[in-house]
């Protein structure tokens, strides 16, 4: 009896179930069903593209052949002339300027006369100085000659020899200081400017002349302190300058600062430039290219010519008559070409004109090959 009663309420769960199976296989047939139709429309779709592919006109394209070439990895920076050396002459003695012996802009000789003070109160007192040392002198002679016969104390020959000797500094003293009466360049170069005129009345330590060198000059440029390590086996660099029609020179390295100038963490290089014919003047602006890396066999192309779409960075390489789309990585970025790696190499033709039109396995028509992208137009 109570198997029957088991068995009764069983049936009766299968019978309420049975809606839902219903239910369930209807629905997974629904979705099987729109799977195989979402397949069978990705097929047709894929045929269709193919078709039009194959009966699309192909298109007109222009290719560059892919050759090894030197590429740099550089960076331009701004940068500055400064005279390599820089003089400011200053009087070392006071007195009125009586003759100016020089003109701003003449090429001058180490130790040739700038200014000349007037010198008669230190020729008076280098005059009174040597005669109270002639005379200190003589009296030290004198009784030296009588130390020698014991006739005199030694305590008093002493004494005399300690004033001759101090007498002996006062004329070195007095004739270095009219020796400074005449002001002398310190360095042989070009005096830039000259401050000092007839009439005036200098002070120690005012400002007479400033004598500059440009024969040769520093080009100071401020490296970046995510650059500092990649130069400092760096030897030479080329400075352009913008105000001589782009004059482009060698500069040599010369100095790096081992330590930041400014809070913008520049650390400052600097290169020192031949300037025979005085062209290139303290102040103009420059612009310095540091080489930090050389890639002397890199497959580049135009950067126009790189497709990026999404995650996507590709180029088109034409092969037997189709667009072949193939991956590719940038590296260096050098004026209008680009360094590629992946999957290109040399003697493929990529596509530079005419790439944005295209779809993998596209029929093109190659127009015209380049080497270089000037050639395109010409």
């Amino acid at each position: 009896m109570a198997e029957t009663k088991t068995g009764v309420r069983l049936l009766r769960f299968i019978w309420r179930l049975l809606p839902w199976l219903a239910v369930g296989v209807l629905v997974w047939g629904a979705v099987d069903l729109l799977g195989k139709v979402k397949q069978e429309q990705a097929k047709l779709a894929q045929e269709k593209k193919a078709a039009l592919k194959a009966e699309a006109p192909a298109t007109r394209v222009i290719v560059m052949e892919l050759k090894p070439r030197r590429l740099l990895d550089a960076i331009n920076l701004p940068a500055v002339v400064e005279p390599f050396e820089e003089v400011w002459v200053r009087a070392e003695v006071a007195g009125q300027v009586v003759q100016v012996l020089a003109k701003e802009g003449q090429e001058i000789k180490r130790g040739q006369a700038l200014v000349k003070l007037d010198d008669r109160d230190y020729r008076t007192k280098l005059s009174r100085i040597e005669a109270n040392y002639a005379y200190a002198k003589a009296e030290y002679e004198r009784y030296a000659a009588l130390a020698e016969k014991r006739v005199t104390a030694k305590s008093k020959l002493d004494s005399l020899e300690a004033q001759l000797k101090d007498l002996a500094a006062q004329v070195k003293e007095a004739r270095l200081a009219l020796n400074r009466t005449s002001i002398t360049a310190p360095i042989s170069s070009r005096l830039n400017q000259l401050i000092a005129r007839e009439g005036d009345l200098l002070k120690v330590g005012d400002q007479v002349a400033q004598i500059i060198e440009i024969e040769r000059v520093k080009v100071t440029v401020g490296v970046p302190e995510s650059d500092v390590a990649a130069i400092y086996d760096l030897q030479e660099a080329e400075v352009t300058i913008q105000a001589l029609g782009n004059l482009k020179v060698k500069g040599r390295k010369y100095f790096l600062s081992r330590k930041p100038s400014d809070l913008a963490r520049l650390y400052n290089l600097e290169l020192e430039v031949p300037n025979p014919d005085g062209r290139v003047l303290p102040g103009m602006f420059a612009q310095v290219q540091l080489i930090k890396r050389v890639f002397d066999q890199a497959l580049s192309v135009p950067l126009y010519a790189v497709i990026t779409q999404g995650q996507e960075t590709y180029v088109f390489v034409e092969q037997a008559g189709l667009a072949s789309k193939r991956p590719v990585r940038l590296g260096v970025l050098e004026g209008w070409q680009v360094q590629i790696t992946g999957a290109v190499k040399p003697g493929d033709k990529v596509v530079v004109v005419g790439h944005r039109l295209l779809d993998d396995g596209q029929k093109v028509d190659v127009i015209k090959t380049v080497s270089d992208p000037g050639e395109i137009l010409g």
